[in-house]
C-alpha cells in the first residue's frame, strides 16, 4: 500500500514538474508529400505532452513566412507544410505554444523540394506592384493544345503563385483541368467538367471523392464515383452553402421547326438540339432539382454559334447524326442565396439571363435585343446610358455591391441577321454592369479594355471582384497571335494566357500581369482565383 502511494505520488511530482516548464515533443518527423503529383508540400506530425498550438516559420533562404495553420490546442498534431517553392531546402521552425504560453522551439527541421517538371508551363512576371494588390496566392488551371482545335485531353496542371509569380504549390492531373475552387471544407474542387467529371482534392493532392455525369462520360471513372443524372457536366460546377452543387447539365430535344440556317433563311425542320440545364444536386450525387434552358428561354432564337454542335462532339458523336445544335452554350453560373435565384451566362446567345430557381421563371435577360419575341421579349433589361452589349461573355459574377461583373469576350458582337463587327474593331474587356430591376434598366459603371489596352480572347477566360482592396483580377486566358507575335481575334495561330490585376479606384492601373505562353506550346487557361491563403483553415471559401 506505501509503495503504491509512493509510486502514485512519484508520478503525480513528476507530471507536475514536468507541465510546469516548457512542452515537450515526441515523434517529431517532417516528410515530403507522399503525392508525387503534387510535391511543393510537406507533413509535419509529432506528439506534444500536454496541448499545444503550432506556428510554423518556413525559410527557403531568402524569404521568410510565418503561419498558424490551426489553433487548436490539442496533443497529436498532423499539420501541413505548404507554400514551398520548387528545388529548394527549406529551414522549417515549428514554435509550440501551451494554454499558458509556455513554448517549445523546433528549429532543427528541413525539407528539400524537386525542381519543376519537364512540362510545367513556361510562366513569366512581366508587372508587378505588390503594395497595391489584393493579398494572397493566385491560383489558375492550364491546359495545352495539340493544335488549335484539338486539345490535350490527358495533360492538365493546377498551379499556385505568390505575388513575386514564383509557384508554391501545383497537382498534376492526367485530364483537362477546366476551374479550381475552394470549397467550404477547405479542400479543392476540380475537374474534369469537360469530360464529365467532378473532383474534390485535398491540398496534398489526393482526391477524397469524384462525381461523374451517369448520361455520358468520356473517361474512366472509379467504383466510388458518384453518378448524377445529366448527360455531361460542362464549364461551371459550384458548391452551395447547404453543402449542396449547382451546376450547369446537358439533355438532348428534338424541336418541330427548328431554324437550322442563319436569319433571313427561313429554312426549318424537326432537328435535336442539346440544351442547358441548371442541376442542384446533393453530395450522394441524388437531384434536387433541376430547370431546362430550352423550358425557359426561347430555343429557336439562334445566335452567333447556335448551329454549332461540335463542342459536345465525343459524348453525341455515336448517338446523334447529325450532332444536336449547341443553341444556347451556357458557361457561367451565379447563385444569389438569399433570392434563391441564379444568373446565367450563355455564350451563343450574348445574354445573361436571371431564373428565380424556386419557380423556374426568367426575371429578366440582358444582352442584344435582337432576335427575341414575346413572351421573352417583355423581360429584356433597357440600355441606360451608352452600353455597348456583351457577347460571348464568361465568369458572370456578383460583386458585395450587387453590380454584375465579367469577362466580355466579344468575338464579332453580332446577332444574326446583323453584320458581324469588323475584324479591326473587335475588341474584349473586363465590364462591370448595375441592373436596376425595378426600373428594368442596365448601365455600364466600368470596364477595363481598349480604353487602356486592346486585347482579345475569343473564348474562356474571367472577372473576379478582389473584396479586400477593390481590385479585379482578370483571367485573359484564350489569347492567340500569328508567327509574327500579332493579336489575332479569332481562333488559330498560337495560344497562350495571361492574368492580371488592375485597380478600380481612384483610377484603373494594371498592378500585375503574369504571362503563361512558350513559343513552341499552346497553352490556356479558363479562370483564375485568389485565394487569401493556400492552408484552408486561413482561406476565405470562392464561388
Amino acid at each position: 500500500m506505501t509503495s503504491r502511494f509512493v509510486l502514485m505520488a512519484s508520478f503525480v511530482m513528476l507530471t507536475l514538474i514536468s507541465c510546469a516548464g516548457p512542452p515537450v515533443a515526441t515523434n517529431v518527423q517532417l516528410l515530403p508529400n507522399p503525392n508525387k503529383n503534387a510535391p511543393l508540400a510537406g507533413i509535419l506530425t509529432f506528439t506534444a505532452d500536454r496541448p499545444v498550438s503550432t506556428t510554423l516559420i518556413i525559410d527557403d533562404g531568402t524569404r521568410a513566412d510565418t503561419i498558424q495553420p490551426d489553433s487548436t490546442f490539442k496533443t497529436n498534431h498532423e499539420l501541413l507544410v505548404l507554400g514551398l517553392n520548387p528545388d529548394k531546402t527549406h529551414q522549417v521552425t515549428a514554435i509550440l505554444r501551451d494554454e499558458k504560453g509556455r513554448e517549445l522551439v523546433l528549429d532543427s527541421l528541413s525539407i528539400t523540394t524537386p525542381p519543376l517538371p519537364d512540362d510545367f508551363p513556361a510562366l513569366e512576371l512581366v508587372q508587378q506592384k505588390t503594395g497595391e494588390m489584393e493579398p494572397g496566392i493566385t491560383m489558375f488551371t492550364v491546359f495545352r493544345w495539340k493544335e488549335p482545335f484539338d486539345d490535350d485531353s490527358e495533360w492538365g496542371y493546377a498551379i499556385a503563385v505568390d505575388d513575386t509569380g514564383e509557384v508554391v504549390w501545383y497537382l498534376k492531373t492526367d485530364y483537362w483541368v477546366d476551374e479550381v475552387r475552394r470549397k467550404h471544407n477547405g479542400n479543392l474542387m476540380l475537374g474534369g467538367v469537360e469530360d464529365g467529371r467532378v473532383f474534390e482534392i485535398d491540398m496534398l493532392g489526393n482526391t477524397i471523392q469524384e462525381w461523374h455525369s451517369a448520361g455520358a462520360v468520356t473517361k474512366p471513372v472509379t467504383e466510388a464515383s458518384i453518378a448524377v443524372d445529366t448527360d455531361m457536366f460542362h464549364h461551371d460546377v459550384l458548391e452551395l452553402a447547404s453543402g449542396n452543387f449547382l451546376g450547369l447539365g446537358l439533355e438532348v430535344r428534338s424541336l418541330k421547326d427548328f431554324p437550322v440556317e442563319y436569319p433571313p433563311s427561313n429554312k426549318k425542320r424537326t432537328a435535336d438540339v442539346a440544351g442547358d440545364v441548371i442541376i442542384e444536386f446533393a453530395p450522394n450525387g441524388s437531384t434536387i432539382r433541376e430547370w431546362s434552358l430550352v423550358d425557359i428561354l426561347d430555343p429557336r432564337r439562334l445566335g452567333d454559334g447556335s448551329l454549332r454542335g461540335g463542342h459536345y462532339y465525343d459524348i453525341y458523336k455515336d448517338r446523334y447524326d447529325p450532332l444536336p445544335y449547341d443553341i444556347t452554350h451556357s458557361n457561367a453560373i451565379y447563385y444569389i442565396e438569399e433570392e434563391d435565384a441564379v444568373l446565367v451566362s450563355s455564350n451563343f446567345q450574348c445574354a445573361i439571363y436571371k431564373i428565380d430557381m424556386k419557380t423556374g421563371n426568367l426575371l429578366w435577360i440582358l444582352g442584344d435585343p435582337t432576335g427575341w419575341e414575346k413572351p421573352w421579349s417583355d423581360k429584356l433589361l433597357k440600355p441606360k446610358g451608352n452600353l455597348t452589349w456583351p457577347c460571348h461573355q464568361h465568369g458572370v459574377e456578383m460583386t458585395p455591391q450587387g453590380t454584375i461583373l465579367m469577362y466580355d469576350n466579344g468575338g464579332a458582337r453580332f446577332i444574326p441577321p446583323n453584320p458581324p463587327m469588323p475584324d479591326e474593331e473587335r475588341f474584349s474587356r473586363a465590364l462591370e454592369l448595375r441592373v436596376d430591376e425595378a426600373a428594368g434598366t442596365v448601365e455600364e459603371i466600368w470596364s477595363y479594355g481598349p480604353e487602356k489596352e486592346r486585347f482579345i480572347s475569343p473564348f474562356i477566360s474571367d472577372a473576379d471582384y478582389m473584396p479586400t482592396t477593390g481590385n479585379v483580377l482578370i483571367t485573359d486566358g484564350g489569347r492567340f497571335k500569328d508567327e509574327d507575335g500579332n493579336l489575332m481575334t479569332d481562333f488559330g495561330g498560337h495560344q497562350w494566357a495571361r492574368i492580371l490585376e488592375v485597380t478600380k479606384e481612384p483610377a484603373t492601373e494594371k498592378i500585375w500581369e503574369l504571362h503563361i505562353s512558350d513559343p513552341e506550346i499552346r497553352y490556356s487557361v479558363y479562370r483564375a482565383q485568389r485565394l487569401y491563403s493556400l492552408y484552408p483553415k486561413l482561406d476565405r471559401p470562392t464561388g
